[in-house]
């Protein structure tokens, strides 16, 4: 029979103490007993703490079983691991490169795998490994290829098959794995059978001569390598050895490589008594695509999303999951369907826009590494596309004034804090689809950033950048997909025909007009405009206006009539700029939404 005296709500040490106590007074045995003497209140304390240490052990062991409340990363692999997840490994910082020897006699030039460069960043010097051998052959009196190369170096493994030991296992012996790297070799019949067994992920198609071998993670951030049963898929032999192969890698820190040089004699290993030493370009901004192994909070949020797509590519949530679970410097990804694309449908194709976290858009080379890994897990007829998001930049002009008599700080100081406030609202509340940013929470951001600061008159100017194809007839559309005010766009310099313009809304036929100085260039003000001019401003203080196109202030929607565009001025692109006519502006469609960190204009004012 349940007694009403005791709390099972309450479980910390005065709660239960307290429990205790009314209890032992309902008693017959302990009515005339003074609970707070010495002798029952150690008594009581000892019973408190036993009560006490059983509830939290048994809150903590029951926490550990779920994937939700777990908290340490050992229980939370293990529950992913019930549901075929296998966290994701570091990965290595990848780097697109050139090379070119002379052919000095040499009429083939073999560059083995696991060759050595050493790539330099501003987080010091890191080794950087060819994965693949490659033969070239001389043009031109050089030998010139492309490679790719990664960062880390390569570690091997070995263990002896021994059918004695039950439930054997085979555990890497080193952190920071790329596990995408790794090589499994199995030698049986003393050496003579050398079998490369290659890594499943599911059952589907396996025998009981399938040659392959299953990875998943283990304990302290390492993997193991899990073989067939002999059904689905070969048993090694017994007194088999297996040897792995894998690089260890720095992750994202060894991202922003540029300056290569190779370590390797590639001479010698090509029969030249002397060092070959080659001219390296390196394609793009350098290595990029590293990363750390995976948090545990990512892990707990993509393994039931990973078991939810079935490692097939089906539904655009599908095409999300396994781009944010495989891609460590995806932050967000938007998807859609070709036949949504207005004006241009595409049957058959799905678009991937990629968002990563510093919101720099990817690199070709990781485009094309996204594209190939979703193509294997596509439907027949469906082709995946890679594609940049169109950022809708944001201008902030920001008159931030603080109280110098309640703080020590600079001038200078306090617009750093501004600029580095400005910065977190942009990763935390953008850089994202489908958001929504409000002038009024940017505002706060700043007077919280620091105590001096009594207030702040901020406004925002939207900017898209366009970047035509240059001298071809060409169209230009721009989409701020939110209301602008009329008389507040207008673009960067251009050079056409030899001539330099900028657009604007300004309507010729009224004679009254006010020039502001916004970012970009000229903006001139009407109070009622539909068409789009071009100014010709080649010769300072000459202005003359043709009609350009036509614009919608209430959606935001611009079109350009065809005009050839020989270059730009000034920039490596057409900058258009417009006021929103609302302070909050809607992220919609493929716009992402980011503040223009670089040009920040916050002016710093006493009181």
């Amino acid at each position: 029979m349940a007694n009403n005296s005791i709390s099972l709500v309450n479980l910390d040490f005065d709660s239960l103490k307290a429990s205790l106590k009314t209890y032992l007074k309902t008693q017959t045995q302990f009515a005339d007993y003074d609970f707070d003497g010495s002798n029952m209140s150690v008594l009581l304390d000892i019973l408190t703490y036993n009560t006490h240490l059983n509830a939290f052990y048994m809150n903590m062991a029951v926490s550990e079983m779920f994937l939700d409340s777990a908290q340490l990363r050992n229980s939370v692999i293990s529950r992913a691991k019930e549901l075929n997840y296998i966290p994701r490994s570091a990965k290595s910082s990848e780097a697109q490169i050139n090379v070119r020897f002379p052919q000095t006699g040499l009429s083939v030039l073999s560059i083995p795998s696991g060759t050595k460069f050493t790539g330099k960043s501003g987080n010091g010097t890191f080794t950087y490994t060819t994965n693949q051998s490659h033969v070239i052959y001389p043009s031109g009196g050089y030998f010139t290829a492309n490679l790719n190369i990664y960062e880390g170096i390569y570690i091997s493994d070995a263990f002896v098959v021994d059918s004695s030991i039950e439930a054997q296992r085979f555990v890497m012996t080193n952190d920071n794995i790329d596990t995408d790297s790794m090589v499994v070799l199995v030698s049986e019949n003393n050496s003579q059978t050398n079998t490369y067994f290659n890594l499943a992920s599911n059952l589907y198609g396996l025998t009981s001569n399938s040659t392959i071998y299953f990875l998943q993670a283990t304990e302290d951030t390492r993997y193991e390598i899990v073989f067939g049963d002999g059904v689905f898929g070969r048993k090694p032999l017994n007194n088999a050895l297996v040897y792995t192969t894998y690089r260890t890698c720095s992750g994202s820190f060894a991202d922003g490589s540029t300056n290569f040089t190779l370590d390797d004699n590639i001479g010698a290993i090509n029969g030249l008594g002397s060092f070959l030493s080659p001219t390296i370009t390196v394609f793009g901004k350098g290595s990029s695509g590293g990363a750390s192994a995976e948090t545990i909070d990512s892990i707990r949020y993509n393994a039931p999303r990973h078991y939810q797509t079935q490692d097939r590519a089906v539904t655009m949530s599908d095409f999300k999951n396994m781009v944010l679970g495989n891609f460590t410097e995806v932050k967000t990804v938007n998807v859609f369907g070709g036949e949504s694309v207005v004006g241009s449908v595409q049957f058959g194709k799905v678009f991937i826009t990629p968002v990563t976290y510093s919101g720099a858009p990817l690199s070709d080379l990781e485009k094309q590494n996204i594209e190939t890994y979703l193509q294997n897990k596509c439907t027949l007829g469906i082709k995946p596309k890679v594609i940049d998001p169109n950022y809708l930049y944001l201008l902030v002009t920001s008159k931030v004034k603080f109280d110098s008599a309640a703080t020590i700080k600079t001038l200078a100081d306090v617009q750093s804090i501004v600029n580095q406030a400005i910065g977190i609202y942009d990763t935390e509340y953008l850089t994202d689809f489908d958001i929504e940013f409000k002038l009024s929470r940017l505002e706060a951001a700043i007077n919280d950033s620091d105590q001096s600061i009594s207030s702040n008159e901020t406004t925002i100017v939207m900017r898209k950048d366009v970047n035509p194809d240059l001298n071809t007839d060409t169209y230009i559309d721009i989409n701020y997909r939110n209301a602008i005010v009329p008389g507040s766009f207008s673009s960067t310099t251009f050079i056409s025909g030899g001539r330099s313009y900028q657009y604007t809304d300004y309507n010729p036929i009224n004679n009254t007009f006010l020039i502001n100085q916004l970012p970009g260039g000229k903006i001139v003000v009407t109070n009622s405009s539909k068409n789009v001019y071009l100014i010709d401003v080649t010769l300072p203080g000459y202005e003359s206006y043709s009609t350009a196109g036509s614009i919608n202030y209430v959606n935001g929607a611009i079109s350009l009539n065809q005009i050839t565009i020989n270059g730009f001025v000034d920039s490596s692109s057409i900058q258009f700029f417009a006021s929103p006519a609302n302070q909050d502006i809607m992220a919609s469609g493929n716009d992402l939404i980011q503040i223009d960190l670089a040009n920040l204009n916050i002016t710093v004012v006493p009181i």
